[in-house]
């Protein structure tokens, strides 16, 4: 029972310091060609990357990076658990991270 609060404990611990959670789209591995370059790559959303490579979408406020297993990691914009902090002035039109805004004390 220690160890399941414990391991509880942890999970928020380390959600609360890192602020975002990070998707994960397994196994999407595709055949063919991106810009000239023939081979196996990531394919999701109409994004088409190589293993190792990220990519910025504008307009979507995020970050992609597709693993060399062909899962596609996407970074969005962090957040605060504690709701001690806001995001201010979000713009979609800029690319991550600063499309996010400022982190901002709220004010109580």
């Amino acid at each position: 029972m220690k160890l399941v609060i414990l391991s509880g404990f942890l999970f928020i611990l380390i959600a609360q310091c890192y602020g975002y959670s990070q998707p994960v789209i397994p196994n999407t591995r595709e055949e063919g060609c991106v810009d000239g370059i023939c081979a196996s790559h990531c394919a999701y959303d109409g994004v088409k990357i190589f293993p190792s490579d990220s990519l910025n979408r504008p307009g979507k406020c995020q970050l992609m990076h597709c693993a060399s297993n062909f899962d596609i990691k996407i970074t969005p914009c962090p957040f605060d658990m504690t709701g001690e902090y806001e995001w201010v002035g979000k713009d979609n039109t800029k690319l991550y991270p600063e499309c996010c805004g400022t982190k901002t004390k709220r004010k109580h």
